[in-house]
């Protein structure tokens, strides 16, 4: 039977998962070479983590590295958190339950059934599941790693770390030897990489707004018709180089402005009947 890469563990942040990573290279830690059968997908509880090499589009001849992972369950969407993944389980499997166990992870419900028979129905406690992905540079040249890593809310607290482990606290991860994948990958990322490629914000002038037109009145009975000018919606005449006009017929209706003093003293001369 296959067994996890680690069990009762919990991976609070990404350089836990590195450490668990560099555990794995110094075979300090097992890594999980073959998607899990039905005996070992059953076995997965709080605080399995499990380790393993994705295969690429051209294997070795050695067929090393999984396709894909598996696990036989029903997961919702994904949350994004410290560039891990995390999934809620969704309708979790009733299991068989032994009523001496003391196992934290199903709850058990008693039915009484006719002549006293009594039988369980148990309710496993959802699962989350927990991912983190890198690349690493290997003697077979650059593969991508997984990390898998399951816990209930109920019992991560409970959960070992790596301090308290001493074969992976006295571990040293190589500086950039694991690389996260989301820093290569998603929307995200690119727009991260876009805005670090602009070290100066942008700035933009505000966009200028409409002048502000102010409605002239118009004395009553300037209209000599009766009927109002064309106006537009507002009730005013169209507008001009920003300005609102007076109606035609009112300009028209205006008495001529007065002529210069000496135009008036020429014109008597020529016109003495105009006085």
């Amino acid at each position: 039977m296959q067994h996890p890469t680690c069990t009762s563990l919990r991976v609070r942040s990404p350089q836990d998962a590195q450490v668990i990573f560099h555990a794995v290279a110094l075979k300090v830690l097992p890594m999980v070479t073959r998607r899990l059968d039905t005996e070992e997908r059953r076995s997965i509880v709080s605080g399995s983590v499990y380790v393993w090499e994705e295969r690429g589009p051209s294997p070795e001849a050695t067929g090393l590295g999984i396709e894909r992972w598996t696990d036989g369950k029903r997961w919702g969407p994904s949350r994004v958190r410290d560039e891990f993944l995390f999934y809620q389980e969704k309708d979790p499997e009733p299991v068989d339950v032994d009523l001496n166990s003391d196992s934290d992870t199903t709850s058990v419900r008693f039915l009484p059934l006719a002549q006293s028979a009594v039988v369980t129905e148990s309710v496993r406690v959802p699962l989350v599941k927990q991912t983190y992905s890198v690349f690493v540079e290997t003697p077979r040249g650059r593969k991508k790693w997984h990390l898998i890593a399951y816990f209930t809310h109920d019992t991560i607290d409970y959960l070992q770390t790596i301090s308290d482990i001493p074969d992976l606290a006295r571990i040293e991860v190589p500086a950039g030897k694991y690389r996260s994948a989301r820093h290569n990958t998603g929307k995200h990322s690119r727009a991260q990489r876009e805005e670090r490629s602009y070290p100066h914000t942008p700035q933009y002038a505000p966009y200028p707004s409409p002048p502000r037109i102010v409605p002239q009145r118009i004395p009553p009975g300037s209209y000599a018709s009766g009927s109002p000018p064309e106006t537009d919606r507002s009730g005013r005449a169209p507008p001009r180089g920003g300005q609102a006009l007076a109606p035609l017929v009112y300009l028209q209706n205006l008495a001529p402005p007065r002529r210069h003093p000496m135009d008036e003293k020429a014109l008597m001369a020529l016109y003495p009947d105009l006085s």
